[in-house]
């Protein structure tokens, strides 16, 4: 091979090289900071979930929130203060342990807004009056970010 051909493949390789993208340990989401804090906002629920935290959930939980279950009937939507309120003390209540993983398939930023796409998997020992039942499920999710302030926070997707 010429000192040409060697100094131009070189040059290729560098070039390859620079414009390969770092992404988020485990994961195929490249590593920016938006991403990085959206992630760990994920992350943050799920460990909080574990540990039944609603006040640990809550705090990535924007007032804005509202959750409308996929469905176009109203009477199952609900807010920030149903899910303070109500959602989330009853759920997690019911549940006597829980365990959750996920995976992070997609984050995308757009200016002041995000959507994260997770594929999480869920079993929870549940105390009912007709006895102990545990109830697994595994599903995808997209958790609906916006950002307020310097932070991001979840305003749908829970």
């Amino acid at each position: 091979m010429t000192n040409m051909r060697r100094i131009g493949l070189a040059v290729w390789v560098t070039g390859l090289a620079a414009c390969a993208h770092s992404y988020i340990a485990g994961t195929q989401i490249p590593d920016t900071s938006d991403n990085r804090e959206i992630y760990k906002i994920l992350a943050t629920m799920r460990a909080a979930l574990e540990a039944k935290d609603d006040k640990a959930i809550l705090a990535v939980v924007s007032k804005r929130y509202f959750e409308d279950n996929g469905t176009t009937e109203q009477t199952d939507d609900y807010g920030y203060d149903e899910l303070a309120n109500k959602v989330l003390p009853e759920s997690l209540g019911a549940a006597k342990e829980l365990y959750v993983t996920f995976e992070v398939h997609d984050i995308a930023v757009e200016g002041e807004k995000a959507h994260a796409d997770i594929r999480y998997a869920s079993r929870a020992r549940l105390e009912l009056p007709s006895g102990t039942l545990w109830d697994s499920h595994r599903e995808f999710n997209r958790v609906e970010l916006a950002r307020e302030g310097e932070r991001w926070m979840v305003v749908s997707g829970l």
